[in-house]
């Protein structure tokens, strides 16, 4: 009995120890980014073995960060449409080898021959297409037009119609167009807005995902 309480008090003390270098290493993280709140965690397969909260909820102010705050996340529309992709192909809605014009084949004949991708190649970014991101000029904003969705649409008609495949061989062809046409396949697959999707999705999940347009 003796033996089991004292590896519990070992057991205890090595991780304490370990939260406080956690928390003293991930909190010099903080201040030399001039971060004003972070949280961070570490988890197993089946639990939470620590997690904190560090810093102050503004720059400037006492207020204490708390496990309770709520961040914006950046950039995580490749994360959510991947899963959104992967239920909808458990559920049999589409294939991972659909091609893009299977599913909008007026666009084929608008487009560069070479382009005959599948929603796989998309998520997996092994489509072998240019590189393009926000920073780029073209196209303005005149010629894209409509809602969320329309624009989603006529973004790809323009795109493929631009651009040629990549033939020198690469291990991955980075290029966020790659999920607007892998989100474009996922809305003509189910009938339903990419928007619609994610909310869905955050339903069964019990997440708030916020803004769509934003993420």
């Amino acid at each position: 009995m003796k033996k089991n309480h004292l590896f519990l008090l070992l057991s205890l003390f090595f991780s304490f120890t370990y939260s406080q270098k956690n928390n003293r290493f991930v909190d010099s993280i903080r201040i030399k980014y001039n971060i004003p709140e972070v949280t961070y965690a570490v988890v197993s397969a089946d639990s939470i073995l620590e997690i904190s909260a560090l810093g102050n909820k503004r720059i400037g102010t006492d207020l204490k960060a708390d496990l309770s705050d709520k961040f914006r996340l950046g950039s995580i529309t490749k994360t959510v449409t991947s899963y959104i992709a992967a239920v909808l192909v458990k559920e049999g809605k589409i294939n991972w080898d659909t091609k893009f014009f299977d599913l909008y084949p007026e666009l084929k004949s608008k487009s560069n021959s070479d382009i005959d991708f599948t929603l796989k190649d998309f998520i997996t970014f092994r489509a072998h297409i240019p590189t393009w991101s926000y920073g780029n000029e073209t196209p303005t904003q005149k010629e894209i037009k409509g809602n969320d969705q329309q624009q989603r649409y006529e973004f790809m008609a323009w795109f493929f119609k631009q651009n040629k495949i990549i033939s020198e061989k690469q291990d991955v062809y980075w290029s966020n167009p790659s999920y607007v046409a892998a989100g474009l396949m996922l809305e003509k697959a189910t009938g339903k807005s990419y928007e619609t999707l994610v909310k869905e999705l955050g339903k069964n999940l019990n997440i708030d995902f916020g803004l769509v347009s934003q993420m």
